[in-house]
């Protein structure tokens, strides 16, 4: 019996998966076992085909391929190559030394050339893992420069492969790949007014503090927070890694195409499922891993379904999503931004003087009953953008934000000391405003950013009655 390994991904996690290839005497016969797909099954004619097209002899025996842990659902033609080789080995144009501490992944045409895979950057953190070379299509070289991972071993074709494992030839070089953030370089746009909801964002954005627009069709809601992304500071190498892993398992990661270099802002439409918010019961990732490392922006908040809104509750606690499946459970993370924007009642218009709310109160019942208590507390922050008067309409525009986004270095901790007039003063708005022990530990964080950006030196009053201001009882008290 040969022994190769090889991995399957599932989700954005690669585990290893040992290939036992066992070759006797006996009637012809080509049998794989260990939850097999149907996808992995027909690898037979794959690998009987590409064999004998690559010069080399399919045996004319019994074939027994195992894929082991047995308890992993296989999918995909990623075993072509280790099941082709575990033969070869067994037939004596291989020697079982030169496959250990190797990994090989790849899907055989039928003229023995390897095709690209998907899952190559999960199945580099695998070989990482486990102190193993990983061999690969050469198809699959920018993924593997994206890693910047340099054991990796590219094989155009198995009969070129098998010539690189006897050592009679040398694999071809693995391209480099130099990462390049994407900053904004021009200031935002013209945005008049509603200073108040600008400096409620770039507070937000400096402490990751999901945050609720609030206010009458037309005050600059949506356009405000879509232009939140720029407030965030530029993605990372390691960022833009786990982004990739997280588009390819979504299908979204073109071939050829180039990586995600900026923070994602997914803005799914009010209809969206669940399913599409959270992710399916398939293992497809929802609109809220989509947006890891940034912002997920629902605009018109209270039009969501309230099964879709209250299946937002555990992600933003845990900052993951676990989407459980009949074979096992996946866990994708899930660390977004949550701007959302909503107008105060189903018409927009109540408490303006714009126009007359013509809001009965059974649709204001309805249309707040999305707005539930569990759900409002993991929302940190609110903020009412009423209409512009006519001097803010007339008032010389700045572009906004005019700060380049790469001078922010992202979350601050709540580690700066507090004062005791803070502390009374944070103590006695608990009792006054009916605050639970989650929204005063959301109070202190928020006066922590604020005294971050302000460069005071500990949390005082000032800053604790700037975080009370963005509480959703003191924001309902501006619409009413």
């Amino acid at each position: 019996m040969i022994l190769v390994h090889s991995g399957v991904v599932t989700g954005i996690e690669g585990f290893l998966i040992e290939v036992e290839v066992d070759v006797r005497p006996g009637l012809p016969g080509f049998e794989i076992v260990g939850l097999p797909s149907k996808t992995v099954r027909e690898s037979r004619e794959r690998v009987r085909s590409a064999l004998r097209n690559a010069g080399f002899k399919f045996p004319a025996q019994k074939v027994i391929v195992n894929l082991a842990p047995a308890h992993y659902p296989k999918d995909g033609a990623a075993f072509d190559l280790p099941i082709a080789l575990g033969i070869l080995a067994h037939q004596g144009f291989l020697s079982p030394t030169s496959l250990h501490k190797r990994i090989f992944a790849g899907e055989l045409s039928l003229s023995g050339t390897l095709k690209r895979i998907n899952g190559v950057l999960s199945l580099i953190d695998l070989a990482r893992e486990h102190g193993f070379q990983l061999v690969l299509p050469q198809a699959n070289a920018p993924e593997a420069a994206l890693a910047g991972d340099r054991t990796v071993v590219l094989a155009p074709s198995l009969s070129q492969l098998v010539q690189f494992l006897v050592g009679r030839s040398t694999a071809p070089p693995l391209p480099r790949f130099t990462f390049a953030p994407q900053v904004p370089k021009a200031a935002g746009p013209v945005i008049k007014g509603q200073a108040h909801a600008k400096r409620a964002l770039e507070i937000a954005a400096r402490g990751r503090h999901h945050i609720m627009l609030m206010g009458p069709p037309g005050v600059g809601k949506t356009l405000l927070a879509t232009q939140a992304q720029r407030l965030l500071p530029p993605l990372t190498r390691e960022e833009m890694l786990i982004l990739s892993k997280i588009y390819e398992a979504a299908g979204l990661l073109i071939p050829d195409a180039p990586p995600p270099t900026a923070r994602p802002l997914r803005a799914p439409h009010h209809s969206v499922s669940q399913a599409g918010l959270i992710g399916s019961s398939s293992g497809k990732p929802g609109e809220i891993t989509l947006a890891h490392l940034g912002i997920l922006l629902l605009d018109e908040f209270p039009e969501f379904s309230l099964n879709t809104l209250q299946g937002l509750r555990e992600p933003l606690d845990h900052k993951q999503v676990q989407l459980a499946r009949a074979e096992h459970r996946l866990t994708y993370p899930a660390d977004f931004w949550l701007v959302a924007t909503a107008n105060p009642c189903p018409c927009g218009y109540l408490g303006t003087s714009l126009r007359l709310c013509t809001c009965t109160s059974q649709d204001l019942a309805r249309y707040r009953r999305k707005l539930r208590g569990p759900l409002l507390d993991r929302i940190e922050m609110f903020c009412y953008l009423p209409p512009l008067s006519p001097e803010e309409l007339e008032e010389p525009a700045a572009p906004w934000p005019a700060n380049p986004p790469s001078a922010r270095q992202g979350p601050v901790g709540n580690t700066l000391p507090r004062s005791p007039h803070a502390q009374k003063f944070l103590y006695q708005a608990q009792k006054n405003l009916g605050l639970s022990a989650r929204g005063v530990d959301s109070t202190w964080r928020i006066a922590a950013t604020i005294a971050e950006l302000d460069g005071a030196p500990c949390i005082d009053e000032p800053q604790v009655a700037e975080a009370l201001q963005y509480r959703w009882e003191v924001q309902m008290h501006l619409i009413a």
